[in-house]
């Protein structure tokens, strides 16, 4: 589908990478890796022609229609959240305007107009808004948030709205950009079942080994200037790396062991007549050796470290009582009770807005609750780490400044400051960049870096593996196993959150509820169903009747009018709803058997006994619906 030809791509005398050749094929399911700053997105942007190439071309098959995910978007729409998530199709929009035009002007009955509903049908144009919901569900969307306009969502929901019409409508590729980036936990997990049973193509950039080695065929390695393709996921592309280092090594290794001993025959020969022809065989036997270049290391974006010993804290270290905290009308949390123990490393898990953030600011007391008592245990030190990076960094400072504030001024400090920044690749003059201009991975490596200079027992991370890559994910995880303090984090990296925690906290509603176990632990428990269900206030609706009276009527109080006229506008409200799916479902029932009559449609027996399942599955709807419709109308109250 997609052909790259000696493609580079160079900023003045930084080059990204040269003389690619690559070929992507329908059916590939790609993981693109490589360290940050390598040209992933901008290999995305060439593709699509965003940006320029310095050298070499991009060539694409005709008609292949591609979707694209960046890793920031904006939505200006003031449609509802279901009807963005179906417009994406351009063909599909076209069919529907001819489609709209041809009623209009009475030629509904027309062949072309058939012709119409069975390219409709062919691209899933009647099951698309039964699709959306799905997937939008599965994103986290409420059925309420599905009638939202996408303008007054936040950044993060808008890119799910985003995700949601590529996995929707019909695109011969994805070029997904880092999607779990606005993806909590449990809509990570729901993407990665999604992505397992996807019949279509992508190449996805991600940093999460766990969800690329679930979804990925193929893994693309875009690293040293160059990129390369391996079959099988990433724990199939560490192996191969892994031997062919370990092979390459051990040829170098016994090539320069002979070459010394060559040298030394000539050193130790050299002016002996009765040697000179054994002398000369030997150099000759140097001189065509050919170097065995042993592949780079992956350029590091963190080196290993560790969190030095600290103070041990007391039993408890947090302990919130009767804690309420609201934003404007929405309340959070109400008298709410919270703690945690010494050695926990505990993940809070929940839905994006359930409070997690709220909860781990309350905990580093970084925001004040409007009441309750939060209680710090003997000997404990904080270290936060804030999703958003600014909020404990100062712009002001140079990185190195910033490191030295966290050393309280220790004027001894200042070589152990430059060790540590080294440690997270700030070298050389780099240390005196300005807060401001860092990249979102240079700020979290240097709230890491703070992190070290004076090691607290209770660390508190926010969203620490957004912006890094996958070695220094694994630097950091390294770092975090060893640590003998306390952890409470909140993270939808599959991978980090399975290798580190020990406790789960689930956040909903104002509610926490602990499993003490690892997370395999607390997801089984989701799965097979064994968590209480939540309390739904809707089932207490009332419900209004009116009973006949043999003597003669009362008036009837307004309150009671009001509820009644409410109670027949949702009534009639529904009716019209069902009969605009009766509708849909008579059109493609017409459109289908359409298709079956006509047996050139078909290539095989199965499309045809999908297409027969899917007509029984309408006519019984249409009779539920029929019946539905008969039971709302007697419900209306005169």
């Amino acid at each position: 589908m997609i052909t790259l030809n000696n493609l580079s791509k160079s900023y003045g005398a930084r080059t990204l990478f040269e003389g690619i050749n690559l070929t992507l094929n329908r059916g590939i399911k790609s993981g693109l890796v490589g360290p940050n700053g390598a040209g992933k997105s901008t290999l995305f942007s060439i593709i699509l022609g965003l940006e320029e190439s310095t050298s070499g071309s991009v060539q694409i098959k005709k008609n292949i229609h591609i979707g694209y995910l960046p890793q920031e978007a904006a939505f200006k729409s003031k449609t509802s959240v279901l009807s963005e998530a179906v417009k994406g199709d351009t063909a599909i929009k076209n069919l529907v305007k001819e489609k709209k035009q041809m009623e209009d002007q009475g030629k509904a009955g027309s062949e072309h107009y058939g012709d119409i509903l069975h390219n409709l049908e062919f691209r899933g144009y009647f099951e698309l808004e039964h699709k959306a919901k799905k997937i939008l569900t599965g994103l986290g969307f409420t059925e309420k948030t599905l009638k939202q306009p996408v303008s007054e969502l936040s950044g993060g929901w808008q890119m799910r709205v985003l995700l949601a019409r590529l996995l929707t409508c019909h695109y011969d590729i994805l070029l997904l950009d880092e999607p779990m980036n606005h993806l909590d936990l449990s809509a990570a997990i729901w993407f990665k079942d999604y992505l397992l049973s996807f019949s279509g193509t992508f190449i996805m950039i991600s940093h999460d080994k766990d969800f690329l080695d679930q979804v990925t065929n193929h893994i693309l390695v875009l690293e040293n200037q160059v990129i390369t393709k391996i079959k099988g996921n990433y724990k199939n592309y560490q192996k191969i790396q892994d031997e062919k280092a370990t092979h390459l090594l051990k040829q170098s290794t016994e090539q320069e062991k002979k070459r010394k001993q060559l040298q030394q025959f000539i050193y130790r020969f050299h002016g002996q007549p009765n040697k000179a022809s054994q002398v000369r065989a030997k150099k000759r036997i140097i001189e065509k050796m050919k170097g065995i270049n042993v592949p780079m290391r992956r350029r590091e974006s963190i080196r290993n470290f560790t969190f030095p010993t600290t103070t041990k804290s007391g039993h408890q270290v947090v302990n919130l009582e009767k804690i309420f905290k609201s934003y404007g009308d929405i309340e959070v949390y109400k008298n709410f009770y919270f703690e945690i123990i010494q050695g926990e490393k505990a993940v809070l898990v929940g839905e994006n807005g359930a409070g997690k953030s709220t909860l781990l600011k309350i905990l580093a007391g970084a925001i004040d609750t409007d009441s309750g008592k939060r209680t710090l245990g003997h000997n404990v030190s904080i270290g936060y780490f804030s999703q958003r990076r600014m909020e404990v960094l100062d712009s002001n400072n140079t990185v190195f400044e910033e490191v030295y504030r966290s050393a309280s001024g220790d004027n001894t400090a200042t070589d152990r400051i430059r060790t540590i920044l080294s440690l997270f690749l700030f070298t050389g003059d780099d240390i005196e960049k300005k807060v401001t201009v860092l990249s979102g991975g240079e700020k979290s490596r240097l709230i890491l870096a703070k992190l070290l200079i004076n090691p607290p027992n209770l660390l508190l991370l926010d969203e620490p593996t957004t912006h890094l890559d996958i070695d220094a994910i694994e630097a950091l995880v390294r770092a975090l196993k060893a640590y003998q303090g306390t952890l409470v984090f909140i993270s939808h990296d599959i991978h980090f959150v399975r290798s580190i925690a020990n406790t789960v906290f689930d956040v909903k509603s104002g509610r926490v509820r602990k499993f003490p176990g690892n997370f395999d632990y607390y997801w089984e428990k989701i799965k097979s169903g064994d968590l209480d269900k939540p309390i739904n206030s809707s089932k207490n609706k009332s419900k209004f009747k009116l009973s006949k009276s043999k003597n003669k009527k009362k008036p009837i109080p307004e309150k009671v009018v009001i509820n009644l006229k409410k109670h027949n506008f949702k009534t009639a409200k529904a009716i019209k709803t069902l009969r605009k799916e009766k509708e849909k479902l008579e059109l493609e029932d017409y459109s289908k058997t359409r298709s079956l009559s006509n047996r050139q449609n078909f290539h095989n027996d199965q499309t045809s006994q999908v297409y027969h399942k899917r007509l029984t599955e309408i006519k019984t709807r249409l009779k539920e619906i029929g019946e539905e419709i008969i039971k709302l109308k007697s419900s209306f109250i005169q």
